[in-house]
């Protein structure tokens, strides 16, 4: 199974969050997270204005609450934040901690941002997150299938189908892969 590291800008907006932590909770796949991706996050999704701070923390604490075991303590990694390659100090932590985690994908949209030479030495492979998810769903099309289903299923405020689903994370970046589920689903995506 493979262990992830999201970018910040992978999970906004939080369609593509939202499903990578259900396929988490599948077992598809593992999620890993530190504080300072969480606090990034909140930074940006209240910056941008798609979320109150109140909410944002909301989000960030429900990912504690119910994913406890999938953080990476800075404690953990610190020491391998300044042998971390490019010019970016927050991508710097990211990648620090997504090699100390175990993660085997670093899913980001700003790939020039993490030179994949040196990161595959760590046994890291960069991708963006259409390219993981069309993978995943190659692996397992059947159980991510099901995961839209059933996240589509919970949404309540407000209700969506799995084709209002498909429909969000298209917009969010992900259209292959939501090609690639519409044809699994027959739906109108």
């Amino acid at each position: 199974m493979n262990r992830i590291f999201a970018d910040t800008n992978v999970l906004f907006p939080f369609s593509v969050m939202d499903l990578l932590l259900a396929a988490s909770e599948d077992g598809l796949h593992e999620v890993i997270w530190t504080d300072a991706l969480l606090n990034e996050w909140e930074d940006v999704i209240v910056r941008e204005h798609k979320r109150t701070k109140e909410t944002a923390v909301a989000v960030t604490a429900a990912i504690r609450e119910f994913f406890p075991d999938s953080k990476i303590e800075r404690s953990d990694y610190q020491h391998l934040i300044a042998e971390m390659p490019g010019k970016d100090p927050d991508d710097h932590e990211h990648m620090a901690a997504a090699i100390v985690g175990g993660a085997t994908v670093l899913l980001t949209h700003n790939n020039k941002d993490f030179p994949t030479k040196p990161l595959a030495m760590h046994g890291l492979r960069v991708s963006d997150p259409d390219t993981y998810l069309c993978e995943l769903a190659a692996e397992y099309p059947d159980e991510v299938a099901d995961t839209i289903v059933r996240l589509a299923r919970e949404k309540k405020r407000p209700p969506k189908s799995p084709d209002d689903l498909l429909n969000d994370l298209e917009h969010a970046g992900v259209p292959h892969f939501v090609k690639r589920i519409s044809a699994l689903l027959g739906t109108a995506t």
